[in-house]
């Protein structure tokens, strides 16, 4: 994929991100962090369920350990909405950005080109915004 666009799918996915944050801020700011931590693990499910097949590759394995990790870390972050829980979800959202842009998806996938880079663009979007609201910054509500 061009450097264009790659550079437009990861705006794309931090405008998505800021649209994200003022839905939740609006409809269910007190749930804003339990909420973004099971995003976290659906994020992490659709390479695997992008899939026509799943044999036992290394991306298919990847993914799935992928799955695991960031499901587990959602669903310890979906039960507080604490400032420490916040970090613990900005950091898998940087971890799955990270999973984005360097995890080779392999034979069977039907994961778009541009969607790796948009999906990290949301991811670091997501992150950006945590970090925020736990470091005292004002959310503009």
């Amino acid at each position: 994929m061009s450097v264009s666009k790659t550079v437009m799918s990861i705006a794309a996915g931090l405008a998505l991100a800021g649209a994200s944050e003022i839905a939740l801020a609006r409809f269910a700011p007190r749930h804003r962090i339990p909420l973004l931590g099971i995003g976290l693990g659906a994020a992490a499910a659709v390479y695997p369920l992008a899939r026509s097949q799943r044999p036992r590759t290394a991306p298919v394995v990847r993914e799935m350990t992928a799955l695991a990790v960031f499901g587990a870390i959602g669903a310890i972050a979906a039960r507080s909405a604490s400032s420490s829980a916040g970090r613990v979800v900005a950091a898998g959202w940087v971890a799955h950005a990270l999973f984005d842009l360097v995890h080779d998806t392999g034979e069977h996938s039907r994961i778009p080109g541009w969607y790796p880079a948009f999906c990290a663009g949301y991811d670091l979007g997501v992150t950006a915004i945590l970090l925020r609201s736990n470091t005292g910054a004002p959310e503009g509500r």
